[in-house]
């Protein structure tokens, strides 16, 4: 999957490459490695010149496991991993951890990411920020648009935790291609938002070529972990821009 997240000017867009390797597949589960590299850019309003043009790079690495429920017309699945980001010479590390259920119309997901912080190795005064993201997709009625709310937690022992909330609209161009757009708000990061442009490239499989499961479900069964923008390690004194 490649993934263009365009974020407000004060906000870093971010570009990603999602690749899911899947290790073992069974006739009603998969398990799999989804790695992630991505690249943030300079926001072009609020920075200075010392902020180079490709202003962080990262990777996201995690073991899933999905499971066929209900003979295919459901699925769940859980993750763990770890997730890395190098900013103008520091470089941050978290866990991540991940839980999903899905079936044509419903959508659940959590999230969680644990860093670590040390304070004395930051050049930047940024601190990266522990969260616990809760999720649920809901179609509309309109065709190929779905309706994402989140809630969440986030901070760490020096800002403190806040909550924080996240209105989503996905529309599926395709069965490959979707766009997002999302507004968030919590009190450390304030107001942000950001569109969120992403192409899936499909993979053979042995459920979709047997057809033991929903084709509806197919794309994201085979797919990326969802909410993957919560698996970008997420800075202090920063605005958010978390994104699909």
């Amino acid at each position: 999957m490649l993934k263009l997240v365009i974020a407000q000017p004060l906000a870093s867009s971010r570009a990603e490459y999602d690749y899911v390797l899947p290790l073992n597949e069974g006739d009603n589960d998969r398990l799999f490695v989804d790695a992630k590299p991505f690249a943030e850019l300079r926001p072009p309003s609020g920075s200075n010149n010392d902020v180079p043009f490709i202003k962080a790079t990262g990777q996201s690495t995690r073991i899933g496991y999905r499971q066929l429920l209900a003979g295919g017309s459901a699925f769940w699945g859980l993750s763990g991993g770890y997730d890395s980001l190098w900013q103008q010479g520091t470089y941050y590390q978290q866990l991540g951890a991940g839980l999903e259920f899905k079936k044509k119309d419903f959508e659940f997901i959590a999230t969680a990411s644990i860093p670590f912080w040390q304070r004395e190795t930051s050049a930047t005064n940024q601190i990266p920020l522990a969260a616990l993201t809760l999720q649920v997709s809901l179609p509309t009625r309109l065709k190929g648009l779905d309706f994402e709310p989140r809630i969440y937690t986030v901070g760490s022992p020096e800002t403190g935790t806040v909550i924080g909330t996240q209105m989503q609209f996905t529309y599926a161009m395709s069965p490959s291609s979707s766009a997002t757009i999302s507004c968030n708000y919590d009190a450390i990061g304030g107001v942000s938002g950001s569109l969120t442009l992403q192409m899936i490239f499909p993979q053979a499989s042995k459920q979709a070529a047997g057809k033991r499961i929903d084709p509806n479900l197919i794309g994201s069964f085979i797919g990326p972990i969802g909410n993957n923008g919560s698996r970008v390690i997420r800075l202090s004194n920063s605005v958010p821009a978390i994104g699909n």
